[in-house]
């Protein structure tokens, strides 16, 4: 909900501000008659920097929250905390610059007011280059980076709005209603071409930096503890049993092995909890990527010594537990469940979003994810990974050891299915 909004504050941003750049003298050759808005035009313009404002200080605290508990920031929220100042100033500044020139080049050819022209000119230029820089690294920023970017942003809004009173102060009423300006209606247009290219420029920009993330991103692998000379023996265990379901009975899900079963929302679906040893089980039936399976295979070139020596405490409460999980995805609208074997796949449109798998102490996680949001959970948690087995669609893996946040879980389920659901 939040992008939904960021989205349309970025357009209402971009269409307000546009209209900031041109003057209102004189509507009546535009067609319209409001006397009114050309009396207050300053008082109106001052209005909307208000509410552009209002919309970043907003959307800063938004992003400041987003990069505290997650660690990432949506490139939209992100922009919808510092665009609509930065607009606003490069739309008014854009304004005190035009009629600066009309007042040298009509009232008061001197050499100052060329100066000052000169002055606001490259103002405005360095305003529009340093534009798509700020906003970028804004995006990519710390707490403290965003605060100084957006108090930046705010003071060029402060400078462009006071040198436009200021130029504004220096005309005749009936002077200023007197200028032809019919043809400056085209200067947000022009304006919204800049909002494009710069667009277009980050989102080159945010490819090529999340392709060269890609290829250098690696889950760190979970720590493994030494054994210990003197450990105690015991008897090896036998293998521990994959989970099942309880509501579903043995003798029927005999007869369809490798069939799928497709779960009616009012049928529930509740889990054992036996424990699992997460390196003896692969992720079955999926193609799991060869750094996914480290531990697995490292775990084969040792002896079976190992299973005399206590096994290091890996594990945590989960929060949420796999069937509180499971109850939640199946609480989404129109949200289709399949049981398959030893996994549980979810589906909205006929399209998977999540696969869950249980091993009692732990469960893993499939799911469809952005790029962009993908790659910054590989970088801060070590328990996802991108599958890149699965090459038609985006698609990451977790396993929740009871160390990722209840707020991540829930917001990976919640992502994914917004992506299918779009």
């Amino acid at each position: 909900m939040k992008r939904f909004f960021a989205n349309l504050i970025l357009l209402l941003s971009v269409i307000l501000t546009g209209v900031v750049l041109i003057p209102f003298n004189n509507l009546v050759q535009w067609g319209l008659n409001f006397p009114i808005v050309t009396t207050y035009e300053i008082y109106i313009k001052g209005g909307v920097a208000g509410l552009m404002f209002l919309f970043a200080v907003i959307y800063l605290i938004v992003s400041l929250h987003d990069e505290k508990n997650y660690g990432e920031v949506k490139p939209s929220v992100a922009q919808a905390g510092i665009l609509p100042l930065w607009l606003f100033g490069v739309a008014i500044l854009g304004y005190a610059t035009l009629m600066q020139y009309m007042y040298w080049a009509w009232f008061d050819h001197t050499t100052t007011n060329m100066i000052i022209l000169g002055g606001a000119a490259l103002g405005l230029v360095n305003a529009i280059a340093l534009g798509h820089l700020v906003i970028g690294n804004f995006r990519k920023g710390g707490m403290v980076k965003k605060i100084m970017l957006f108090l930046f942003a705010l003071e060029l809004a402060g400078v462009g709005g006071y040198s436009a009173y200021l130029v504004y102060q220096k005309f005749d009423p009936a002077a200023y209603q007197a200028l032809n300006t019919l043809y400056y209606a085209a200067a947000p247009v022009l304006f919204l071409v800049f909002y494009i290219v710069h667009l277009i420029i980050q989102a080159a920009g945010r490819r090529r930096e999340l392709a060269e993330e890609v290829e250098t991103s690696e889950p760190a692998p979970r720590p493994e503890r030494q054994p210990e000379k003197n450990a105690p023996v015991a008897p090896a265990p036998a293998p521990a049993p994959k989970h099942g379901k309880k509501d579903l009975r043995k003798a029927e899900l005999q007869p369809v092995q490798n069939k799928t079963i497709i779960v009616d929302k009012n049928q529930s679906i509740t889990t054992t909890e036996q424990n699992v040893d997460p390196t003896t089980l692969l992720f079955d039936d999926v193609e799991v990527d060869p750094e996914f399976n480290k531990t697995a295979n490292l775990d084969r070139q040792v002896s079976s010594i190992e299973y005399y020596i206590e096994k290091p405490k890996m594990f945590k409460p989960l929060d949420p537990t796999f069937d509180s999980l499971v109850q939640y995805v199946r609480e989404l609208p129109n949200v289709v469940t399949k049981l398959a074997d030893d996994r549980i796949t979810f589906y909205l449109d006929r399209k998977p979003f999540l696969v869950l798998m249980n091993f009692g102490n732990y469960y893993r996680m499939a799911f469809r994810s952005e790029l962009e949001r993908g790659i910054r959970m590989i970088i801060k948690y070590p328990t996802i990974s991108k599958n890149k087995g699965t090459k038609d669609n985006l698609w990451f893996k977790a396993n929740n050891y009871g160390d990722l946040p209840k707020e991540v879980v829930y917001d990976i389920v919640k992502s994914a299915f917004d992506i299918v659901h779009a």
